[in-house]
């Protein structure tokens, strides 16, 4: 950190931050214009980030209303304690996320690059403890806060041991226990390091590194005072050029984002798959950033942000949510301590918003939330249909998507599930996200399902949220798409059948039909394969029975004398075998059939039937007034009809045991 007080006046260790980068002018640095490319150079080749998504996403949205709202924040001084530290555009700021699933989202200067600084430390700190393992490390560095400046003289007084390695002092220990003998191939294997976090090739800013060397006075007396208790052993000078050298990589914000993000992912960069640590020592490099990442802000952060954290005088901080995600923001003008302002708020901002404290937030990945994925060919409602809007159903079903979801959804799981279903957004009309086995939702999943609402809304699609009524923060988090809307909005439904039967009639274009309008008996399914006769004599036997909402046709145990062919509105069989509360097993329109299993088996009722509408209409067909000629007929109506849907399968993707439409 950067205290502009006298007892600081020597040049700290993050000196020269800023790298020249093609955007910044050469003459307003002073430097020559080759120079100013070095940066360009080294920019991501085979860059990894994902394309954008169509129409961007909630995170991309979120972030690019917070970069508006505090680009505008004039807080926070340039560091200028070195000439060319005064260079840096106080305009500069960019935010960059990425988690653990690959994703990268990054708004404003995101490709300015700057050297990486003290957001190095606990990189190469991890470096050491799997080069030297964890007893030799802890023997020359400490892993206790000091509360302290980055560049005070922290030293055990008895030991000369830095009381950690985020500070001056035990980061440039660390340096030299890399450099051992051959502080070339110490860097070499550093620059491999970082390639490995940021899946690129990496470069040292050689001004920023000549001008750390020439003016780090305060480092040079720390790395020999060390070198008196023996920390360092041999020539203190080839770790410390290489702790100047390692300050000085070039680094931008989305390479910091990666690099957290990697951190966050156990080790492993979730854009290239290559482990750059393991996992034991991820954890004890979150730790210490968590505990003295902040230097002297520290138990502010960790209390008012939560995250393991790293800053530099760059302007950059980098933050890990683990399990979930990096966060890195860009912008140069500084507080009293020597962080970003702006990074500071952003990082304030996030953290409040989405919940995301880590002694708040729980854990969970998207692959643990998804149950199941299937589309409207696969998964089918209860609703019975007739066979030309079963042929249409999977002509067209892949138009309904539907996801299963189980768990708890946090940000990070949540955040890769929208990330899919944007991706895929131009192939759906209907989305349902079944959050029937959802047992937790908190407000950064909230707020992403509310955008998602909204994203899809704008692009006329239809997002419904079945079993989201029990849980608070989605409700109040949709409360303003409905009343934007004036439609029941994403909660419409309380279950995933009800959601089904909806889409489906969207599909068909049932969602206009009148409920009044009636299909003539001889156009009844059943009656397709009837011959004249037949349907003559089918004629003069129904009776027309004409129901109200709620009317029982029959009950389980009455006699099973007759079968029932529907006219006009719905009707709906249910059971109560294995709950109080009866339970939907279909719903059935015009044109189909109920009540004809025991036409075959003799069997007597074992469901309820109740009419769904005022005005309900069906013909009621007597076993006893059926000839046998017509039951032969029937019955292979019957059978061709079961044979069906027995081969298509029922709205579970199985057949159920009475065939589909049949019901005794």
């Amino acid at each position: 950190m950067i205290r502009p007080t006298s007892n600081h006046s020597s040049a700290p260790s993050e000196q020269t931050p800023y790298s020249r980068h093609a955007a910044f002018s050469p003459q307003r640095s002073g430097r020559p214009p080759e120079q100013s490319e070095q940066a360009h150079a080294h920019r991501h080749q085979g860059d990894p980030t994902l394309s954008p998504l169509p129409g961007g996403s909630p995170i991309q949205t979120y972030l690019d209303a917070l970069h508006r709202r505090l680009a505008p924040l004039r807080e926070g001084l340039v560091a200028a304690y070195i000439p060319e530290l005064a260079h840096a555009d106080p305009a500069w700021f960019g935010i960059a996320i990425a988690t653990v699933d690959g994703h990268l989202y990054s708004v404003g200067d995101t490709a300015q690059c700057a050297t990486i600084q003290s957001i190095s430390k606990p990189f190469v700190y991890g470096m050491a403890l799997a080069e030297q393992g964890v007893e030799r490390v802890l023997a020359k560095v400490g892993v206790e806060p000091t509360g302290e400046a980055f560049n005070s003289i922290s030293l055990e007084p008895d030991t000369g041991r830095p009381l950690n390695p985020m500070i001056n002092a035990g980061a440039i220990a660390v340096s030299a226990m890399i450099a051992g003998t051959d502080a070339a191939d110490g860097e070499r294997r550093i620059m491999a390091m970082f390639e490995r976090y940021t899946g690129r090739t990496m470069a040292v800013d050689e001004r920023v590194y000549a001008s750390e060397a020439r003016t780090g006075h305060r480092n040079r007396a720390l790395a020999h005072l060390m070198r008196n208790f023996d920390i360092i052993t041999g020539d203190p000078e080839p770790g410390l050029d290489l702790y100047f050298r390692q300050c000085s990589v070039l680094v931008d914000c989305r390479d910091l984002a990666i690099m957290g993000a990697t951190l966050a992912n156990d080790g492993v960069n979730p854009l290239t798959g290559a482990r750059a640590l393991a996992a034991p020592d991820v954890a004890r490099v979150l730790a210490v950033m968590t505990s003295c990442g902040m230097y002297d802000f520290s138990g502010g952060w960790i209390y008012r942000v939560g995250m393991p954290a790293k800053s530099g005088v760059a302007g950059g901080i980098i933050a890990v949510l683990p399990g979930q995600m990096g966060i890195a923001v860009f912008s140069p003008p500084l507080d009293s301590r020597g962080n970003s302002v702006r990074g500071i708020r952003v990082c304030e901002e996030i953290s409040a918003d989405f919940a995301l404290h880590l002694f708040h937030t729980p854990r969970a990945t998207a692959a643990s939330i998804i149950r199941s994925r299937s589309d409207g060919t696969e998964l089918r409602s209860s609703r019975r249909r007739r066979r030309s809007e079963r042929t249409r159903l999977r002509a067209r079903g892949a138009r309904v998507r539907l996801y299963e979801l189980q768990g708890e959804l946090n940000l990070g799981a949540t955040e890769s599930l929208v990330h899919d279903v944007l991706r895929e957004r131009a192939a759906f009309e209907i989305l349902i996200l079944d959050l029937t086995r959802v047992v937790g939702l908190d407000q950064a999943a909230a707020r992403l399902l509310s955008e998602l609402a909204h994203d899809l809304q704008s692009h006329e699609r239809t997002l419904l949220l079945p079993g989201g009524h029990h849980q608070p923060p989605l409700v109040h988090a949709l409360a303003e798409v409905s009343s934007e809307t004036g439609s029941p909005g994403p909660l419409r439904f309380t279950e995933r059948d009800q959601a089904l039967e909806w889409a489906e009639d969207q599909l068909l274009g049932r969602a206009l039909q009148d409920p009044v309008t009636e299909t003539p008996l001889i156009e009844n399914d059943l009656c397709e394969t009837l011959d004249a006769n037949a349907r003559d004599q089918l004629i003069t036997i129904a009776e027309r029975l004409d129901c109200v909402a709620g009317q029982v046709v029959y009950h389980p145990g009455d006699p099973a004398d007759a079968l029932f062919l529907i006219a006009r509105g719905q009707f709906q069989i249910q059971s109560t075998a294995s709950a109080r509360i009866p339970l939907r097993c279909a719903t059935l329109g015009p044109g189909l059939v109920f009540g004809d299993l025991p036409l075959a088996t003799g069997r007597s009722r074992d469901h309820t039937v109740i009419a769904l509408n005022d005005r309900a209409a069906c013909w009621r067909i007597p076993y006893r007034a059926i000839a046998p000629e017509l039951k032969v007929q029937l019955l292979a109506s019957l059978a061709t009809r079961l044979a069906e849907r027995l081969t298509e399968g029922s709205g579970a993707g199985e057949p159920t045991p009475d065939g589909g439409d049949f019901e005794g």
